[in-house]
């Protein structure tokens, strides 16, 4: 191995997660990611080590809604991935390591607290863990799922929400307790400060602490504070120590969520009760059923125009930085609203009175009890119709979709409701394909698998699960493989009219060749398809698009061939090409990324996700 090929350096461990590590070498302001190949990362946080291994780049996105882990890097200041080969303990790490690990340290304490007395795997603990803490290490996908399409996540992430309702509950004790104000304030300040540490610092988290310090401190300084100058002075500091994070949407939500809630409550203190006795009696002398029926309305209409301003502001940005956005996250949030405060509360109050065992339970108990009750919210909201809404209108039946997997593998999705032509291994429709047919608006009806491998036999499982009775064919023990899938008249899926391939020991000449005809055009979906059956075809097959995989010795693999199809456009699914006739449009599947195909009665248009149309025929 080359010597430039080589990572060799001495630093500190910031951060441990499954196999991956975040080092940071000595004198530099830069992050690797050190992964370890097999089993768990043997680093530990806070540690400082000398790192061997081999370097490698941070790949960008291949398709839509795919985590782009090069621009990830960049925003979180990472130069590059680096394969773990060996590493030698050099003692503790820096200062700037330790606070992480003390962070994480203090933070599996509590968890450990508030699931103490549960089964394992118990949702409840799961949702107020998440939602107290901010560590979803533990939650499971399905709880995520639910809060994910009925527009909560933000409950997990420990934002100004959380802040705010810690600094007001605090207060609220200190009142009950009769401590002055100003002592009250001063006392709060640190507290809030070791919630937000222990919570992982979080940059919405560090913003909120930011304001609430200016702002707990202005009445103790005899100063009037400013909500917009607060937020002001929030974002010049947070940008001030690291100014990538106005690039990140949680940053940008952040702040302009919270933007639009001052501007609502503004608007609201100077309007008037929608319901009051008489409009010409003062406030101050009405009774105290009318006050508490003033301040009731006044209550519920805050909720609902809060929520909704909040809501509209943060359209743009989920739908721009995530491709979707959630229609009924308002019905969600003032559901949770009830919910959210006393949960923390007595969660809170549980941790304070860990010392006292049957406290801590009674609290706990109680807290997940109203967890629970968050979770039926957002099952219940989840379950409504169109409440998980793509950014982009659903594929069209006469579209198809090329997506480019790890290790030279690719996936074809044809039509919509349609067929997936190899989905994969487990991890690869996880993380590559389902992200990309949620973005498209795909809904897959049935899974056909070409190739034999193993591994390639768990991508249809997980593809079931996200979409629930679909269909497999093509390996042993799944139902027989029709000859002809019909998806309208006109469009449809087929395996080619070819002689069966011979038994040469080639592992692709197992995988049959397909075609999608539609509105007359036709797509030949040769990929790895094995040489044999090709080459003792009577005559060259006619194609408007050509997708050609791994083809070492086929007749694919000829500029004369090539020509006999009539193709106008060809994708090389993997790195191996072979010249093609002039005018005929190229397409390397793994430069490229995801490719959208759509059939038109005089063209097959062929768009990567990145680029702009080409039109063949």
């Amino acid at each position: 191995m080359a010597e430039e090929e080589r990572f060799e350096a001495a630093g500190s461990v910031h951060a441990v997660s499954g196999k991956s590590a975040l080092f940071r070498r000595d004198g530099s302001r830069w992050y690797e990611t050190v992964t370890c190949k097999e089993g768990e990362c043997p680093l530990q946080e806070g540690r400082r080590y000398l790192v061997t291994g081999t370097p490698y780049p941070l790949t960008p996105a291949c398709g839509p809604g795919i985590f782009d882990r090069a621009r990830w890097g960049y925003l979180n200041r990472i130069d590059s991935g680096i394969s773990l080969e060996s590493h030698v303990p050099l003692g503790e790490g820096d200062w700037k390591s330790r606070l992480p690990a003390l962070s994480r340290q203090l933070r599996e304490q509590a968890d450990e607290l508030l699931k103490q007395g549960a089964e394992p795997g118990d949702e409840a603990r799961q949702v107020m863990v998440a939602a107290v803490l901010g560590d979803k290490t533990d939650t499971d996908l399905g709880v995520m799922d639910h809060f994910l399409m009925s527009g909560c996540m933000h409950v997990f992430a420990v934002s100004g929400m959380h802040v705010g309702l810690v600094a007001v509950l605090m207060l609220a004790v200190m009142r009950l307790l009769r401590v002055h104000p100003r002592t009250a304030r001063l006392v709060c300040l640190p507290l809030l400060a070791l919630y937000v540490f222990v919570t992982g610092m979080a940059a919405p988290a560090l913003r909120a602490l930011v304001m609430a310090i200016v702002w707990m401190l202005a009445p103790v300084l005899r100063r009037k504070g400013n909500a917009a100058n607060i937020l002001a002075l929030a974002f010049i500091i947070l940008c001030g120590f690291d100014p990538l994070q106005v690039f990140q949407p949680g940053f940008q939500l952040s702040f302009c969520v919270f933007a639009a809630i001052v501007c609502t409550v503004q608007w609201l203190t100077r309007e008037k009760p929608l319901w009051a006795p008489d409009p010409f009696i003062p406030h101050r002398i009405y009774n105290f059923r009318e006050r508490r029926l003033v301040a009731a309305e006044q209550a519920a209409r805050g909720a609902l125009v809060v929520s909704t301003a909040a809501w509209l502001v943060s359209i743009p940005l989920t739908a721009w930085h995530f491709g979707t956005w959630n229609l009924y996250s308002v019905a969600a949030n003032l559901g949770l609203a009830l919910l959210i405060p006393p949960m923390m509360g007595i969660s809170l109050a549980g941790l304070a009175l860990a010392w006292w065992p049957w406290a801590l339970n009674a609290c706990n108990t109680l807290a997940a009890w109203m967890a629970s009750g968050m979770l039926g919210v957002t099952q219940m909201v989840a379950a409504l119709p169109n409440s998980y809404l793509p950014a982009s209108r659903p594929a069209a039946v006469n579209e198809a979709l090329v997506v480019p997997l790890p290790r030279d593998g690719w996936s074809v999705t044809v039509a919509n409701p349609g067929i997936v032509v190899d989905a994969g291994t487990e991890a690869d429709v996880r993380y590559t394909l389902l992200p990309v047919l949620k973005a498209r608006g795909f809904q897959p009806s049935g899974v056909l698998l070409t190739r034999r491998g193993k591994r390639d036999r768990e991508g249809p499982t997980a593809l079931a699960t996200a979409f629930p009775g679909m269909r497999c064919w093509g390996t042993a023990g799944m139902a027989k493989t029709p000859a002809k899938w019909m998806f309208q008249p006109g469009n449809e899926l087929a395996v080619t009219d070819l002689p069966p391939p011979l038994r040469t020991g080639v592992h692709q000449d197992f995988c049959p060749v397909l075609e999608w005809n539609c509105r007359g055009r036709r797509v030949l979906l040769i990929g790895n398809a094995g040489f044999s059956s090709l080459a003792r075809a009577a005559h060259v097959p006619k194609a408007d698009v050509l997708m050609i995989g791994r083809h070492p010795r086929d007749p694919v693999n000829d500029m004369e061939w090539i020509r006999a199809t009539g193709a106008r456009v060809v994708i090389f699914t993997t790195r191996q090409t072979c010249p093609v006739p002039e005018g005929v449009t190229v397409h390397h599947l793994p430069k490229t990324g995801t490719l959208y195909l759509k059939a038109e009665p005089n063209s097959v248009i062929v768009t990567p996700w990145k680029s702009t149309e080409h039109r063949t025929g």
